[in-house]
């Protein structure tokens, strides 16, 4: 539990995409260092911990690098983990069985980014295959832990559901991190620095069939510009220039309305460093048409 309210801290306090170092300084317990997760090793059991583990992690390679572990997520709507090495007796290994065995909970670190991490928990290991190599792992409810009695027949909380929520936070979470990092964290259009009110927002709709969770189709704005940008009250051309609405600009208010959205009409958005990264101009001037039929 000491573990979990650390986990829930660091998410907080990064908004849900931690930097490992940040994660490798662990935590005290009863007066002892105890480390939340292993650099070199995806599993994790501290030395306080007679059985089980108490992490696990799954990296995002940096680019040209390959995974360690391959671990996916699964079409049942579980996640599957890798075995350590070729040997199901190995350390590691029995350690997994062992949490299996106990239905004991556990943190899943997963990888969003080079060295940058969502937090699952509780997670629970709901299969250790020593033929397949690899063990399921569920996203299970914050409420099991408080249950007396652990295993499958001490509640009726549906882990499948939990998992797929968690799945879609990962997607989301995962393009928000490329999103921000293309933009070195800035407002694409106000330049805003700070990381909490920053968002991903879609050119495409995600509900487009066109709109993956792309870089290129992707802006980083400020919580503000976002919601503005998507009830098309602020439009963005395909050459970056930004647009007021007339209706807007014809309204006076107090200085956010002045400074924070009619003083932009005209600007050019700031463009990540890599062209790679850059919005998709096709996407830009479709979405600015949908801008300016909506405001005509």
């Amino acid at each position: 539990m000491a573990a979990f309210a650390r986990c829930a801290s660091l998410m907080q306090e990064y908004s849900g995409a931690v930097p490992w170092v940040a994660i490798q300084e662990g935590f005290e317990f009863e007066g002892r260092k105890v480390y939340l997760g292993s650099r070199p090793r995806g599993i994790h059991k501290p030395t306080q911990m007679s059985r089980g583990v108490l992490s696990i992690k799954t990296n995002q390679p940096r680019m040209g690098r390959s995974t360690r572990y391959d671990d996916a997520l699964s079409s049942d709507g579980y996640f599957s983990y890798a075995f350590q090495g070729v040997d199901p007796t190995s350390r590691d290994n029995i350690c997994l069985r062992e949490a299996f065995e106990d239905q004991a909970p556990l943190i899943y670190f997963y990888g969003i980014s080079p060295a940058i991490y969502q937090i699952l928990l509780p997670c629970y290991l709901t299969g250790w295959d020593p033929v397949r190599l690899h063990c399921t792992i569920a996203v299970g409810s914050p409420h099991e832990m408080a249950l007396r009695e652990p295993g499958p027949s001490a509640y009726r909380i549906d882990r499948r559901y939990s998992t797929i929520e968690a799945k879609v936070r990962l997607h989301q979470a995962e393009f928000r991190e490329l999103v921000l990092s293309a933009y070195s964290r800035r407002c694409a259009i106000s330049g805003l620095p700070i990381p909490g009110l920053l968002e991903a927002a879609h050119i495409i709709a995600d509900r487009d069939e066109r709109g993956h969770p792309e870089v290129t189709n992707g802006l980083c704005l400020s919580t503000l510009h976002h919601a503005a940008y998507d009830k098309n009250l602020l439009g963005i051309d395909a050459d970056g220039i930004v647009h007021i609405p007339t209706a807007v600009l014809k309204q006076n208010d107090g200085p956010t309305l002045e400074k924070a959205i009619k003083a932009f009409d005209g600007a050019r958005i700031h463009l990540p460093r890599h062209s790679d990264d850059r919005p998709n101009r096709d996407y830009l001037a479709e979405r600015f048409d949908l801008f300016q039929r909506s405001n005509s």
